[in-house]
């Protein structure tokens, strides 16, 4: 029995490793509980992207971290971070994403459908006002986060299926903040990706996010550090990255944005400073020296990323004796429990087993679906899913259009596709302005609204009113009916009066003025070729009335009917309407005249332009052409075609030139100045331009084209391009110009 009782201790002995150790003895070797550490991360914008260069150095030296809190873009790195990213992988992501893109919601120009780019000409698509309820509505943001929720799902995919933010490989938090009760909200379960896009809804800027009913914005509003969130968390000991406030003097505080900008950092600090006292060693705060980077510096990331990592080795003593709580050996708790696929970018491998769309809009589900273009069957592809999704955003009915993936089998997905209806109702107004001056005399202005009502059918109607007063007046009232559902072909009629002025020349001086009215009706059918082209093919009919206000012009009559038929193809693959740095276009155009339709007279008319841009950094060379014809040297005056004024002949006076035939060439160079991302770019450049026009055919040659040429500055701003500048053209005096907008 002694012999068995020796046994069963030894056997004690060896579980414990302390063979010929008395108990008392093992008590007092037996390993200490280390503390917990806790990652802080605060909010910052674009200099917040510094956070991936203090995880490099952690990572770096072994430290284990055991949970994170994160504001703003504090969230987006730290809740990546906790899904499984290690520090280089993280750095690869941040630098490879287009960020200013993510901060706007319509596609890529180049890829959008030809009507959506019709749709965007003239009027400002940044200013668009709701109408819901008899009054009108602004938007709840500038911007709703279509692209940026969609890149952090798909950043975020691998742990979309984990509801409880404990459950990750590393505990996290994100915090937002209550815009109706000003509180903080610490987010601790539900789906990942949403937290974080509510920790960063800038209000204002971006739509404010739900979540159980709460209407959260970003949080630096309450909490913009969040240690005591870490603290609640069960961290022991703190790494805080805090981002620097720096405070404007008075001089500096010279426009709307400085002064919103220091307003904003002052409420920051006051909730920030105070959970920064008290934080004494083994805590360590790391403040990396971003004075040179803003919040919006979003193109400096190959330099924010390195300043993060300079703070942190600043502080490498401290973090090495943090490290020496890891065990031996032992890689971070993300690296341990996360597989990071290479190159999958978080998107799941497999296939699509069905599509469940959630849709609250007055557009047929059909449509949608047609615009999504995923079936089930489908292979599950990020780029296919990201198009179809801003393929259905773009239609124009929908704040945002999200998405979800469901496990539904092995290697299966159910996606369902949630595209909620626009808060600010199917009714809208859209605004714009047009400038021309030339300092001589002949300043022109034109201001517009358009009213849009969507939906008219469920199909996809829609009816637009259009207005347009100063130097010309134009009421417009138009009917755009898709002929399916996937909204490719559309019958196109519209009705409308125009009233406006213009000169006419004889050699250099004016010889008449005249004030030409216009009543006219048309209908189109439009083909949609892809999304770069549309061909229409319709009939129009015109009422011109004519009145010499000063000078002398003769005219056939009181007025003008003109009647017949259009024929028109065109093509676009411009990535941008004013400053485009690549791609093309086309435009052809055919008009016949038809007695049998109502016209006084017969005569065709012919117009080809085109384009191309090309880009090499911040050089921008730019060609385009364009010829045209009536067919006939005695077409009457309003049939002609002109040139002159900015971008045609610079240094002549609008439309100067007029005749029956007319031929330019342009090409042009841009520097980029200055680049304020989502804000403006200013650009230096030049022309050189080539053409006239003639009144008969047998004029037409290179003998008598006129040179012309131009230096300008140019803005591409929110509302619009703007161009200032001095041409001159062969013949002729120089001449300043200015254009403001774009032409309606």
């Amino acid at each position: 029995m002694m012999r068995f009782t020796q046994f069963l201790v030894f056997i004690l002995s060896l579980s414990l490793g302390l063979v010929g150790l008395s108990p008392a003895q093992a008590a007092n070797q037996a390993p200490q509980k280390r503390p917990r550490i806790g990652l802080v991360l605060g909010g910052g914008g674009a200099a917040g992207i510094a956070h991936v260069g203090v995880l490099k150095v952690l990572e770096e030296q072994g430290v284990p971290i055991d949970v994170i809190a994160g504001t703003s873009m504090g969230a987006i790195v730290g809740s990546l971070y906790a899904a499984g990213y290690k520090a280089d992988e993280l750095e690869k992501v941040v630098s490879s994403l287009d960020w200013p893109s993510l901060f706007e919601d319509q596609q890529p120009r180049d890829m959008q459908s030809f009507q959506l780019k019709r749709d965007n000409a003239g009027f400002f698509n940044t200013a668009e006002v709701g109408i819901k309820d008899h009054a009108l509505k602004l938007p709840d943001g500038l911007v709703s986060g279509q692209k940026l929720m969609f890149e952090l799902r798909r950043l975020l995919e691998r742990v979309a299926q984990i509801d409880d933010f404990d459950r990750l490989p590393i505990p996290f938090r994100a915090v937002a903040t209550d815009i109706e009760t000003g509180e903080q909200v610490v987010l601790r379960k539900g789906n990942l990706a949403t937290a974080v896009r509510a920790s960063m809804s800038i209000p204002g800027f971006f739509s404010p996010i739900v979540i159980d009913d709460r209407l959260l914005v970003d949080g630096f509003v309450s909490n913009n550090v969040p240690v005591d969130v870490a603290r609640q968390m069960g961290a022991d000991i703190l790494i805080v990255v805090s981002l620097p406030y720096y405070f404007e003097k008075r001089d500096q505080l010279n426009s709307a944005v400085a002064v919103t900008v220091q307003a904003m950092q002052f409420l920051t600090a006051k909730n920030s400073l105070p959970q920064l006292k008290g934080l004494n060693p083994p805590n360590i705060v790391i403040e990396p020296d971003l004075q040179d980077i803003g919040s919006l510096s979003f193109g400096r990331v190959q330099e924010t990323i390195p300043i993060g990592e300079k703070a942190a080795r600043a502080q490498l003593g401290a973090i090495k004796r943090l490290a020496a709580y890891a065990p031996p050996s032992s890689p971070t708790q993300a690296q341990q429990q996360v597989d990071v696929k290479p190159g999958a970018q978080g998107m799941q491998e497999g296939r699509v087993a069905k599509v469940i769309l959630e849709n609250n809009s007055r557009l047929q589900d059909s449509v949608v679906l047609q615009r999504l273009g995923i079936q089930a069957g489908d292979a599950l592809d990020v780029a296919k899913l990201q198009r179809g999704l801003d393929n259905v955003h773009s239609l124009g009915y929908f704040d945002i259009v999200d998405y979800n993936l469901v496990p539904s089998g092995k290697n299966a997905y159910d996606l369902h596709i949630i595209a909620r209806q626009r808060s600010t109702g199917d009714q809208r107004l859209r605004f714009g302005f047009t400038l021309d001056d030339n300092f001589e005399g002949d300043a022109s202005y034109q201001v517009g609204v358009r009213h849009v009502l969507k939906g008219a059918t469920r199909l996809g109607t829609e009816w637009r009113n259009s207005l347009v007063v100063g130097d010309r007046f134009h009421a417009e009232t138009q009917v755009l009916h898709p002929l399916n559902d996937r909204q490719g072909a559309f019958l196109d009629a519209r009705a409308w009066h125009d009233r406006q002025d213009f000169y006419t020349y004889l050699g250099k001086d004016r010889s008449a003025e005249v004030r030409l009215g216009e009543t006219g009706v048309e209908a189109n059918w439009r083909l949609d070729v892809g999304t770069a082209s549309e061909l229409s093919i319709g009939g129009i009919y015109r009422n011109l009335t004519p009145d010499t206000k000063t000078g002398k012009l003769s005219f056939p009559g009181e007025s003008l009917q003109i009647a017949g038929l259009e024929f028109a193809y065109s093509t676009d693959t411009l990535n941008d309407a004013d400053f485009p740095n690549h791609g093309q276009w086309l435009q052809a155009e055919y008009t016949r005249g038809v007695k049998v339709l109502g016209a006084d007279v017969e005569f065709n008319r012919v117009k080809i332009a085109g384009g191309k841009v090309w880009t090499e950094g911040k050089h921008r060379l730019a060609v385009r052409g364009q010829v045209g014809s009536t067919l006939r040297d005695d077409a009457f005056i309003t049939e002609q075609l002109s040139l002159g004024g900015y971008n045609s002949l610079s240094g002549l006076s609008p439309n100067q030139l007029r005749g029956n035939h007319a031929a330019l060439g342009r090409g042009s160079y841009m520097y980029e100045l200055v680049n304020y991302p989502g804000v403006a770019k200013i650009y230096a450049g030049g022309s050189l331009e080539l053409g006239n026009t003639w009144e008969k055919s047998e004029d037409v040659g290179w003998g008598n084209l006129l040179l012309s040429g131009s230096l300008f500055v140019g803005m591409d701003s929110p509302i619009g391009p703007a161009f200032m500048g001095i041409g001159q053209t062969e013949g002729y005096e120089p001449s300043l110009f200015m254009h403001v907008g774009r032409s309606f």
